[in-house]
């Protein structure tokens, strides 16, 4: 093979080469290209190129770049034109046959951010040098989700670009629905620095809006002055059920034959092209609108607007402010502006009606104008008044004799339900850049047929007077800090039902304070019954802690008991008619831990009636403690001066603690340091100790001493008994389910004993009747005694049995000789004590309850 040879076949071989590694390396770069832009596929068909031109038959694009995420394109008889043979710039035309697109964004697309940029001169004739002078999409079909769900839209573009000047163009869109079409037109052309962008909107071939833009540059900024101009909309009922489609909410049915509606607006403002975000912020300029809407038309973000409007505005660094106003417009607002408010009181429609007053003062700077705002819906709410704007810094808006009203059938929060809602505020205040300051003057008040909170608490006819109360507040970046309300607040219930209340009156007033983290009351608590309690209140709103302090002051219960008369616990048997008391209370309650209290009370001198025991010289120190649902109550003194009963005792005297859980206070423990009451000129007390009350069976040792003898045959009724001495004992006392009883009980005389005379005009008849019992009442009618013994049971039935020994002699009675009794003795204590209670040892209160007991 000669070198010629050899060298041709090594050539081909590295061109092939080359080629394929060229191939291999296209296709894995194309391979990357596709996955980095979600390409699914991509069909070319029918590719003609030629020394002028690109022809493509077909061209099929599918895009996925997340799986809920599509995007298709498929483009049907596309030719590009070149500029001359074999040149690619600049392009002539572009003519495509038809175009259909499908797009479906993705679920979780994020909104566009707010930070963006207009391109500049320079990047604007760049781009257009790319783009064909002369361009046509015969027609084209795009589909996309709308809020009635996927929507196509149909219809044709055209544009044309200037030879020589790069940023003169035009264009024509024509968008088809059913037999209507709707086109917008529009041109860009240097006038020399100006840039002039007009705008026009046809529907059905007639012309209905203008706008016309001139950009100006400026040293760092670029001047914007425009105008927009709409005179009639006859097309306005196809228009809508067109755009209803992309609404949120349907728009309203319009009259047949709508009225002519009139819109015009002018603007000259300065724009920052080189961040959009920071334009707004501090725009400086002047608007003006005039809109005349006979009927409800849809504004994007806002709802349906009715009416008329005239604005003046000025805008100083981003703030604008008006400085002509006078409107009267009705809206019905999107859902989605008032979701977050409660069903009640998210409105249907809004009326707006601000007319133009005369100044008081001849400043230029101030605009007044007269303001009337009202909804209507389940809530309604209306607000008139004065109000005048500041029109130069510091901008400010100040109104006076302004009445707020709203009225709610019904509101519910939670566990919480409002009924009869009827609130009437007088406002006055001024509302600034940088503070709030509202206050709410004479006749404030807030009115309320019935509150209820859950099953537990309900209140009506409820009455809250506002007069005096300022609201303050500071503005930063846009947002409220420090709002706080402070003043004196006053609120009245015509009833107050809670099951531990009885149903009655209840008033409060005081200052009230209130800001983002907490709400605080101070002042006084009263009811019908005539019981005041000042009251201290403090609310945490942030993490919904509450704290009551209360105070009782000394109530002198002579003139009257009003905790009987408030608290539906407090006992029926128990009547006060005398004495004094005291305390004070601290509750904590917190979001969802359990309730924590604290309370003292003192009482003196209380005497009354409990059942059918008077009562007379109580003197009482308590404290309680509730932590993690138990109650500690620490008596530190409890002392009764005197009880009757049927007869007279006292005093009694207890020192001790109970503890117990406060769902069930019966299973709790007592215990005392001291436990004794003096009973008939004697002793009677407990040993120190504990009882669990828990437990089925409570035992407790009693003891016993002094008692006189001549007292308690003094309180006893037997007729003609009397006697001497001193009687001692020991008694176990039982507490069981089925009552108090007494078990292993013992009596006993002192030496060296006493003397007993029973001397009684049926006994000695007994006596001359009965042979057997003449001894025994001869010998009783003057017993002199030395031994006196007795065991003692009382049963939970109310039976007290008695088994007495008795020793001793009558000097009376065959020479003294020693005689020996054994005396059972069964008495009914209850009986006895009823039979004692129906005479006049005790209050004709008492008598009159046992009548009533024994009917």
């Amino acid at each position: 093979m000669t070198k010629r040879r050899k060298f041709f076949v090594w050539a081909v071989a590295g061109v092939a080469l080359l080629v394929m590694g060229v191939v291999i390396y296209g296709s894995l770069r194309w391979q990357q290209f596709k996955h980095e832009h979600g390409i699914v596929s991509l069909d070319v068909s029918g590719v003609r190129l030629s020394a002028d031109h690109l022809s493509i038959g077909q061209l099929n694009l599918v895009r996925q770049q997340s799986p809920d995420e599509r995007q298709a394109v498929a483009v049907r008889t596309l030719r590009l034109d070149f500029a001359e043979r074999w040149q690619l710039l600049p392009l002539r035309s572009l003519v495509v046959d038809h175009v259909d697109a499908h797009w479906r964004p993705a679920a979780d697309t994020p909104e566009a951010g707010q930070q963006g940029t207009l391109p500049n001169r320079e990047q604007l004739e760049q781009w257009s040098v790319w783009l064909p002078r002369k361009g046509l999409v015969q027609s084209f079909s795009v589909t996309m989700p709308c809020e009635r769900g996927d929507c196509t839209e149909t219809g044709q573009l055209t544009w044309q670009l200037a030879e020589t000047q790069p940023l003169s163009a035009a264009f024509d869109l024509q968008l088809r629905h059913q037999s209507h079409r709707l086109g917008l037109e529009g041109s860009a052309f240097e006038q020399g620095i100006d840039t002039h962008v007009d705008l026009a909107l046809q529907l059905d071939g007639q012309q209905r809006v203008t706008m016309q833009n001139h950009f100006t540059p400026d040293a760092d900024s670029t001047l914007w002055r425009g105008t927009l101009a709409m005179s009639e909309l006859p097309e306005a009922p196809w228009l809508l059920e067109w755009l209803g489609r992309w609404l949120p909410d349907e728009p309203q049915a319009l009259p047949e034959l709508p009225e002519q509606m009139r819109l015009g607006a002018g603007w000259a403002t300065h724009i920052d092209t080189s961040a959009l975000s920071r334009t707004w912020e501090a725009l400086d300029g002047e608007f003006r609108l005039s809109a005349n809407l006979p009927a409800p038309w849809p504004v994007v973000g806002i709802g349906h607007v009715q009416g008329q409007l005239d604005l003046s505005a000025r805008a100083d660094k981003g703030f604008w402010l008006p400085t002509e106003l006078s409107a009267d417009l009705r809206l019905r607002p999107e859902k989605a502006l008032t979701m977050e408010l409660p069903a009640q009181l998210r409105p249907d429609a809004i009326s707006l009606k601000i007319t133009p007053r005369t100044a008081r003062t001849t400043d230029a700077t101030t605009l007044p104008l007269q303001v009337q705002i009202s909804t209507a819906g389940p809530t309604t709410l209306s607000l008139e008044g004065p109000v005048s704007l500041n029109t130069a810094a510091p901008y400010s808006v100040s109104f006076e004799q302004t009445r707020l009203r709203l009225r709610s059938p019904t509101l519910p929060q939670q566990d919480l339900v409002l009924r009869g809602l009827d609130a009437d505020l007088r406002l006055s205040g001024r509302v600034a850049q940088d503070a709030i300051s509202i206050r709410l003057d004479r006749d404030s008040r807030l009115l309320l047929n019935s509150l209820a909170h859950g099953a537990e608490l309900a209140a009506t006819d409820l009455r809250m007077e506002l007069a005096g109360i300022g609201i303050e507040a500071a503005i930063t970046g846009g947002k409220l800090q420090n709002l706080a309300a402070k003043g004196k607040a006053s609120v009245v219930a015509g009833e107050l039902k809670h099951s531990a209340l009885r149903v009655q009156g209840w008033r409060w007033n005081g200052n009230l304070s209130a800001d983002r983290s907490q709400i605080s009351l101070d002042g006084p608590l009263s009811n019908d019954a005539g019981l005041t309690l000042p009251v201290a209140l403090k609310h945490n709103l942030v993490n919904s802690s509450t704290r009551v302090s209360a105070t009782l002051p000394e109530v002198f219960l002579r003139a009257g008991n009003p905790l009987a008369a408030t608290f539906a616990d407090w006992p029926q048997a128990l009547e006060l008619s005398n004495g004094r008391i005291q305390g004070k209370t601290q509750l904590n309650l917190t979001a969802s831990g359990p309730l924590e209290a604290t309370a003292t009370v003192s009482a003196k001198g209380l005497g009354g009636i409990y059942d059918r025991t008077e009562l007379s010289g109580l003197d009482a120190e308590l404290s309680a403690n509730v932590q993690r649902n138990q109650l500690r109550l620490d008596i530190t003194e409890l002392t009764l001066r005197e009880a009757n009963p049927g007869f007279t005792f006292g005093p009694l005297r207890f020192n001790g603690e109970f503890s117990g859980p406060l769902s069930d206070l019966a299973k709790g423990r007592l215990a005392w340091s001291l436990a004794e009451v003096r009973l008939l000129g004697g002793r009677l007390w407990l040993d120190p100790g504990a009882a669990d009350l828990a437990a089925e069976i409570q035992q407790l040792q009693a003891n016993l001493r002094g008692l006189q003898l001549p007292l308690l045959l003094e309180a006893y009724p037997a007729e003609g008994l009397t006697g001497t001495g001193v009687i001692d004992g020991k008694m176990l006392l039982q507490r069981a389910e089925a009552g108090i009883s007494i078990e292993q009980g013992s009596l006993k005389a002192r030496e060296p004993g006493g003397a007993l005379q029973f001397r009684s005009a049926k006994i000695q008849a007994l006596g001359q009747s009965n042979p057997a019992m003449r001894l025994v009442t001869e010998a009783l009618d003057d017993f002199h005694y030395d031994l006196l013994t007795s065991d003692l049971h009382y049963g939970a039935d109310g039976k007290l049995d008695l088994g007495l020994k008795l020793h001793g002699r009558n000097p009376a009675l065959e020479g003294g000789r020693p005689i020996n009794f054994s005396i059972n003795l069964e008495e009914d204590i209850p009986a006895l004590l009823t039979s004692l209670q129906l005479s006049d040892r005790v209050s004709e209160t008492i008598q009159r309850r046992v009548q009533e007991r024994l009917r």
